[in-house]
């Protein structure tokens, strides 16, 4: 590892719990992002959120759901 450089861990499970080829994961999550309900005008936004992670087929709506209230926010999260 390169000083300075984060270390990322290898993907463990790619083609069984998400699509292993990069183009077609993307494509996945934004499907996933677009077909989720956008959080009500009114609502506050989330001080927290805990996403599932269980595969995209099994809990991928559910996590999108909890991203995209996130995207909905003017500013980005302080902490992840």
């Amino acid at each position: 590892m390169e000083p300075g450089r984060p270390r990322i861990r290898p993907p463990a499970v790619a083609g069984s719990f998400y699509p292993a080829a990069p183009g077609v994961l993307r494509a996945a999550v934004e499907e996933l992002l677009a077909a989720a309900e956008p959080p009500a005008p009114a609502a506050p936004p989330p001080k927290a959120v805990i996403a599932p992670h269980a595969g995209y087929v099994y809990s991928g709506p559910v996590a999108a759901v909890a991203f995209r209230a996130l995207a909905a926010r003017r500013l980005p999260p302080r902490k992840v």
